[in-house]
């Protein structure tokens, strides 16, 4: 029986290592940020964007992450218009992956909340990792100050103080043996439900 789990978490709670733990096990897993790099790969969509957030598109250029973030997390409505316009075109190609595959499949989306797409799937996993951990996290990773990252994480899901009790949820406590023992954990039960 075909069963697809999304997979989301705040920003630095460890969402890809939990895919990529599950992609060891054996499962198919698309990654939301995959899709949309492979989309901005065709000119088209970069350009749609550009329109969008009223800047000027540079086919020879290309995309330009840092300038559109640094348009979006300065401008709340026009992180909601480029957000709507990218989520939506995101999970209907991740729906079309899904459609093509069998068995158990997991969709690592980061802003599931956000976009209210927890509804089109059989289950939800949220990776939680404590707040103080996730901002270190994110500030070595991508090399930015604290501020950038709490900037970025004031614009998702608030994972402290909302109820996500009704997901399965893998603590992300900083040790990888621990995460690789929770993430079996959650796919035995996933099995058993199948």
């Amino acid at each position: 029986m075909k069963k697809v789990y999304g997979i989301t978490g705040g920003i630095g709670s460890g969402k890809s290592v939990v895919s990529s733990i599950i992609k060891g096990l054996g499962y198919t897993v698309f990654s939301a940020d995959e899709v949309y790099t492979n989309l901005l790969k065709t000119g088209d969509f970069s350009k749609q964007i550009y329109t969008l957030l009223g800047l000027q598109f540079n086919s020879e250029k290309g995309f330009n992450r840092k300038e559109v973030a640094s348009v979006v997390f300065n401008d709340k409505n026009k992180l909601k218009v480029l957000n709507t316009f990218t989520h939506d075109k995101v999970m209907a190609e991740l729906m079309r992956l899904n459609a093509n595959e069998k068995g158990v499949i997991f969709n690592e989306v980061p802003l599931l909340f956000e976009g209210g797409y927890q509804n089109m799937y059989d289950g939800v996993i949220v990776v939680y990792r404590n707040l103080e951990d996730r901002i270190n996290a994110v500030v070595n990773r991508d090399n930015i100050s604290q501020e950038e990252v709490l900037k970025r994480i004031k614009n998702q899901f608030n994972y402290e103080n909302n109820d996500i009790s009704a997901h399965t949820i893998i603590v992300n406590d900083g040790v990888y043996e621990n995460l690789v023992d929770n993430v079996k954990a959650v796919i035995s039960e996933i099995e058993k439900s199948n």
